[in-house]
């Protein structure tokens, strides 16, 4: 079952598309901040591409992905799991209302699981 984005003009497909580049493009970002050395971000640079940072198994990539730190690690498993929601069709629904995220609030932040009402909810009780 795929989620209907709210106020989608477009088919599904092509916002599923749009996110898992948003997602890769999350993934690209991470590792640039953890790029050592000039050759590390010269190699992201040449293969910059959806494939790459779909593709963690990738030499450059994983080195480089390999030394996060605990909050870049944790942005990174968030990403992960935003790409299983993707193909498992439940991507863009609250983890805890089951209701739409609204798409603004997808494309600020495409890792998100909850709408701002249940993170609100949630950060409050922290």
């Amino acid at each position: 079952m795929t989620v209907q984005l709210k106020g989608a003009p477009m088919p599904n497909v092509t916002r599923q598309a749009e996110f898992r580049r948003r997602l890769a493009a999350a993934r690209l970002r991470l590792a640039r901040t953890v790029a050592a050395t000039d050759e590390e971000v010269a190699a992201l640079g040449r293969r910059e591409s959806p494939e790459l940072a779909e593709e963690a198994a990738t030499g450059v990539l994983r080195g480089i992905l390999e030394r996060l730190e605990d909050r870049e690690r944790h942005e990174l498993d968030e990403i992960d799991a935003a790409q299983v929601r993707l193909e498992a069709g439940v991507f863009g629904a609250c983890e805890r209302c089951h209701q739409t995220i609204p798409l603004a609030r997808l494309r600020a932040m495409p890792a998100t699981r909850h709408c701002a009402i249940c993170q609100a909810r949630h950060e409050a009780a922290c």
